[in-house]
């Protein structure tokens, strides 16, 4: 398939805070084929990815005296391509985030997916360093799903599907023109339109499929499969299934049913109460027109909430559910017909062959801010952090929090590694309290504070590839740092592995 970089018109409607639309602004943004919302990519494992990537940016900065952070002119012009999730090799014409297409360029990427790749929901954006946040916040971003052996499960496959490709388009009006944009320099009273409370302040929703506030529709009784993915640039999401009391504005909560966390099996079924999202997280859930006791929705209006705003702001709203017509009788799918399906074995603790750590902070004190990890920024020319193929590693992952030091902003930070996914423990919260289960994700947000432990295997694929914060305004800030898994007994070679075609490589 093609997928075309290049400035595109699109509307987003406009929603005042108290949902009274105000009909549509237009925006001119950075696209993939031109729509506000990447294509849906589908494969199956074994597959090959051949994706064309053609950027038709235009040479000229879009905003001229705007390309010079980070010291890097022209990056907001520069992209490549991240398969974000998929455990394929980091190097060559794959997943290799080393490469950068300058306007003008087309570049053909070759993934090749493992006959054993975990079925699930995965995501695409562009990740060229110092220009990430700015090109997925303009709506660079789309779905990539791999079909396979959950699709397969009768319940699963009765289930009606729907993808939520969730993103944070920050968009102000540009005095001149009067469009919509999302480039460096745009302010809001003065503050950078990604410092945290601006999104706040702006009032813009967050899109689903490139839409505020979709309505989608359910038959009472009827169980469909929702694929989320959080393609947001910082905000935390808690989604959560409603339905509020006409009177009185109440909400009673639905239950939601997890079955897959950032692409991956979880091989079992947990009613949730909401579903945590951070930027780079995706989850599989089932839900079902039915309320906490089995008792089939009347018909009605839901809603399909963020439950970690103001519970009186209408704005939490995301869609509206509108359950109508015959009714149907549809099952779940049961814990034995999943647990089969968990494709990655736990991590005991004898396995451990090795450790790692890696602290997150963001200095202040400086403009632009800059990012650190372990006390470093991102240093592309520094050599790689080196790991041993097969090797087994507990990582030490943290967001220190400098409550009397200026220097330092206090606040969480959402850590994702390339190509290989980690095992972790997470709280579920449920109907009826939380409970600790012990996942596999690829991506997990770290309290300010806090200190997380990681277990991860790296298997089958050497080169270069990145960890980094997924709030990505913090690694286009330096929060980033390249691995490298090498053979025991290598001294590893430095670089994305090679590259063709109009690429280029650090």
């Amino acid at each position: 398939m093609k997928l075309e970089v290049k400035y595109a018109t699109n509307k987003i409607a406009r929603v005042l805070m108290d949902g009274t639309a105000q009909g549509f602004d237009t925006v001119r943004l950075r696209s993939y084929n031109g729509k506000l919302v990447g294509p849906v990519i589908e494969a199956r494992p074994g597959d090959t990815l051949n994706i064309l990537l053609d950027n038709q940016l235009p040479e000229a900065p879009h905003m001229p005296g705007m390309d010079h952070q980070h010291g890097m002119p022209s990056v907001f012009t520069t992209t490549n391509l991240h398969v974000h999730g998929l455990h394929v090799s980091p190097a060559g014409n794959s997943d290799n985030v080393m490469i950068e297409l300058v306007p003008g360029q087309q570049f053909q990427f070759e993934i090749k997916l493992p006959k054993d790749h975990p079925a699930g929901t995965y995501w695409y954006h562009p990740h060229v360093h110092g220009s990430t946040a700015i090109q997925v916040s303009n709506g660079m971003a789309g779905a990539l799903i791999i079909r396979g052996d959950i699709d397969e499960v009768p319940a699963i496959k009765a289930a009606p599907e729907k993808i939520f490709v969730i993103q944070q388009i920050p968009y102000v009006i540009n005095d001149q023109t009067k469009l919509g944009q999302v480039e460096p320099g745009d302010v809001v009273d003065g503050v950078p339109v990604f410092v945290p409370g601006v999104w706040e302040k702006m009032q813009r929703r967050f899109t689903l499929n490139g839409e505020v506030e979709p309505t989608l529709q359910m038959r009472p009784g009827e169980v469909q499969r929702w694929r989320f993915i959080h393609a947001g640039f910082r905000a935390k999401l808690q989604l959560k299934l409603v339905r509020r009391d006409p009177k009185t504005g109440i909400e009673e909560t639905l239950p939601q049913y997890l079955i897959a966390l950032d692409g991956i099996t979880t091989g079992s079924i947990d009613p949730v109460a909401e579903v945590e999202m951070h930027p780079g997280y995706r989850a599989d859930v089932l839900v079902r027109a039915t309320d906490n006791a089995g008792n089939v929705l009347p018909e009605g209006t839901y809603w399909l909430v963020d439950g970690g705003q103001d519970v009186k702001a209408v704005s939490r709203t995301l869609a509206r559910i509108v359950v109508k017509g015959p009714r149907v009788e549809m099952m779940l799918p049961t814990e034995k017909e999943l647990a089969p399906l968990a494709p990655l074995e736990d991590i005991e603790d004898c396995e451990i062959t090795g450790h790692q750590k890696a602290a997150f902070e963001l200095r202040i004190d400086s403009v632009p801010p800059v990012g650190l990890i372990n006390g470093k920024p991102f240093d592309p020319g520094a050599p790689p952090r080196r790991l041993l193929l097969g090797g087994v590693d507990l990582w030490e992952v943290s967001s220190p929090a400098h409550p009397n030091d200026p220097r330092f902003a206090t606040e969480g930070h959402p850590f994702h590694i390339h190509v290989n996914p980690f095992q972790c423990t997470i709280k579920l919260k449920g109907l009826k309290g939380e409970k600790d289960k012990r996942v596999w994700k690829d991506t997990i947000f770290v309290e300010a504070g806090e200190t997380l432990q990681l277990r991860t295997r790296y298997e089958r694929y050497i080169g270069v590839f990145m960890l980094h914060c997924h709030i990505l305004d913090h690694g286009d800030f330096g929060m980033m740092e390249a691995m490298e898994v090498v053979l025991p007994g290598s001294t590893g070679s430095h670089g994305g592995g090679g590259h063709g075609g109009g690429g280029h490589t650090h």
